[in-house]
Formats: structure tokens, C-alpha cells, sequence
């Protein structure tokens, strides 16, 4: 295992998830041609060609076919499908309707099929929907445009572009309760020692949050029924197969400076625990070996670490299991073949009056003649 990939792993995901690691800049709005997403942002980016952005708390709007009402019943038809599931639909959002009462959220009653929806509705106002309509809370995970990004180029300051795959959906839009931004620069390093990572941190801007990822002792699992403290101790003839424990750290710095008691940092890294956790956990991280992947990461424990009135520091503590196979070792033992063996089997007759019958065998080992 190494830290690198464990820091990629927490840089592709987190800034998704949670905004306190990165820089962040509010999309004013996007448009696509093509394979092609365009953002403009309210303020500079500060991005290049190359660097990686995620998009968060963007909505994807799917086209409305047609909508309208009979009574306190509505229906609504997508150009493409949907993803809601019967039994477990909520709500969805309409937007872009000429008439007021297609406009707003409302609370799904029935999935007939993947292309149309029945919601309720006030028995008032309009019985179709006319306009450009856009449903929002419909489309699958495919279809989310919440994702990292490698920007291509930046037209403008506060304009970039990156590539997506999915050409006949709509461009990604923001709602009024939740601005879609632009994270950058996710604050997440690697360090050796908890004191080497204090004073990288220093360095850094300490006014901002970060994530050190420290990679720990590598252990082998000993087996239980072993009365020694020795691992297993494996023969010739026994199929190669030992388990190490790769354990790694990650540290969350949070500033106090403004605090007396470090209470709300300890409180902000019980909100950081599930963001993490949904970066890495249960992940599989290349361990190096002959088998790459085969264990998933698994979490051990979380608390506190260190506090010094202007920081807190917290721990996530991670394990990945791992097996060390006979790829791993330095092979077969090397040996000779026995050459020019003679094996000559000679009967005896059993004795009279009795059953038994003997074999008498002869081997010759002679080297061959010079």
C-alpha cells in the first residue's frame, strides 16, 4: 500500500462530498455541446488546463414530454427515462412551466413506467403545462453530473470546461436553496510522522482545514490456536498463504484559534467522519504484492490526538487485509532428479500351507560410465 493512492483516493472523492478541504467557487451556471460542459463561475476559479475540479450540488434536469393534471392527480411524461423506483420515489421538482401550479416540488404516488410519473397535486389552476419543463429528482446516478472533473481549458477567469460522456442529457443546474460550486485544490497531503505532518502543516495556511494520510506498521496476522507468539509456520508441502494487516492514519487539522475549548473542532470531526469514511472505506487499495487487490479497507477507530489551543487534531484510523501468496515468496526448492534408477520386482511364490507372497525389489543407482 502506499500513501499516494490513498490520498488520490480521498482528493478524487471528498471535495464531493464535503466542502471544508478545498477552495470553492459558486457556478453562476453551465451549458453543454456535445461531449462538452462549459461553467461559469460568480468570481476567478483560479484553475489551469489539467487540474482536477469537482462539481457539487449540481441537479440534472430531465425534459418533460408532456404534463397535466385531473384533478389532484398529475402526470408527467420524460423524454428520457427516469430512475425512480415504485415504493421508493419521494419527490421531484418542476421547473420552466408557463403556468404556476406546474412549478415546485412535488410528492410522487405512482410509478407507472420508466417514462412516466403520477404526483399529487392541487385540484386548482392550469390542467396542462406548457413551456420548456425540466423535472429535477429523477435521474440516476449515471446520470449526476456530481463528479471530478480534468479541466480542459479556461476560456475566461471565472469560465472553464471539462468533458462528460452522457450527450442527450441537459445541462447540469443549480437551485435556489443550494448553490452548485466549483471545489478545488482538495487540502489533502501525505506526511511520515504525526510531528513531520504538524510542521508541513505550519508551513501551510494553518487558518484552513487539511487531511494528512501517514501510512502505518505492517503486521502479520498470527493464528489464535498458536500457543508462541510466532506466526504460522508454514511446511514445503503447504500451499503459501500469510495475511498482513496494512494499517494508515488519516489526520484531520482543524484551527482553533477562535476557540477556548476546542469543543466545536471535536464536534466539526464527528461531521468530517462520515465524508471520509464514504472516500475510502471499503476501497480497494493496490497492496503491492503478487495479488494487488484482494482486501478492502476497513475502519478501526477514530478519536482524538493532539490539541494545542491552535489546533486540533483528529485521527481516522483505517486496516486493509492482505495476503502474502506464493508469488510472493522465493519459489520452489531447488533440487535434483534422481537419474538412472533400475527397479526390478521379483515375485516369490508363497510358501506351502501358507497365503503370503513377498515381493523382493532392487534398486540400482549407479551413475552413468564415464
Amino acid at each position: 500500500m502506499r500513501a499516494r493512492d490513498v490520498v488520490i483516493a480521498l482528493a478524487a472523492r471528498l471535495p464531493q462530498l464535503s466542502d471544508a478541504f478545498t477552495s470553492n467557487a459558486p457556478i453562476r451556471s453551465a451549458s453543454r455541446s456535445g461531449t462538452m460542459l462549459t461553467f461559469t463561475c460568480d468570481d476567478p476559479h483560479g484553475l489551469e488546463a489539467g487540474a482536477s475540479v469537482a462539481i457539487a450540488n449540481a441537479r440534472t434536469p430531465l425534459v418533460v414530454a408532456s404534463v397535466s393534471r385531473v384533478g389532484a392527480l398529475g402526470t408527467l411524461e420524460t423524454v428520457d427515462r427516469h430512475d425512480l423506483t415504485a415504493g421508493t420515489a419521494g419527490t421531484i421538482e418542476l421547473a420552466g412551466a408557463n403556468e404556476a401550479n406546474f412549478v415546485g416540488v412535488f410528492t410522487v404516488t405512482r410509478v407507472v413506467n420508466r417514462r412516466t410519473l403520477e404526483f399529487s397535486i392541487a385540484d386548482a389552476g392550469a390542467l396542462t403545462g406548457t413551456g420548456t419543463i425540466t423535472v429535477l429528482g429523477a435521474s440516476s446516478a449515471l446520470q449526476d453530473y456530481n463528479a471530478t472533473y480534468a479541466v480542459l481549458d479556461t476560456p475566461t477567469p471565472t469560465s472553464f470546461r471539462v468533458a462528460h460522456p452522457a450527450t442527450t442529457l441537459a445541462a447540469p443546474v443549480r437551485t435556489a436553496a443550494v448553490a452548485m460550486e466549483a471545489r478545488t485544490r482538495p487540502r489533502v497531503a501525505a506526511g511520515l510522522t504525526p510531528e513531520r505532518i504538524a510542521q508541513t502543516y505550519t508551513a501551510q495556511r494553518a487558518a484552513d482545514l487539511w487531511l494528512f494520510v501517514s501510512l502505518g506498521d505492517v503486521e502479520a496476522s498470527k493464528s489464535r490456536s498458536i500457543k508462541s507468539d510466532a506466526v504460522d509456520n508454514l511446511g514445503a508441502g503447504t500451499e503459501f498463504r500469510q495475511q498482513l494487516l496494512q494499517n494508515f492514519t488519516v489526520y484531520a487539522y482543524v484551527p482553533t484559534s477562535a476557540e477556548l475549548s476546542a469543543e466545536q473542532a471535536r464536534d466539526r470531526a464527528e461531521e468530517i467522519f462520515p465524508a471520509v469514511c464514504q472516500s475510502i472505506l471499503f476501497s480497494q487499495l493496490d497492496s503491492g504484492l503478487a495479488v494487488g487487490r484482494q482486501g478492502r479497507v476497513m475502519f478501526t477507530n477514530h478519536g482524538f490526538f493532539a490539541y494545542n489551543q491552535a489546533v486540533y487534531v483528529h485521527a481516522f484510523t483505517f486496516q486493509q487485509v492482505v495476503d502474502l501468496t506464493f508469488g510472493d515468496t522465493v519459489g520452489h526448492d531447488l533440487d535434483v532428479a534422481f537419474r538412472d534408477i533400475d527397479l526390478a520386482l521379483f515375485p516369490v511364490l508363497p510358501a506351502g500351507g501358507t497365503e503370503a507372497v513377498s515381493m523382493d525389489a532392487h534398486v540400482d543407482l549407479d551413475d552413468e560410465p564415464e
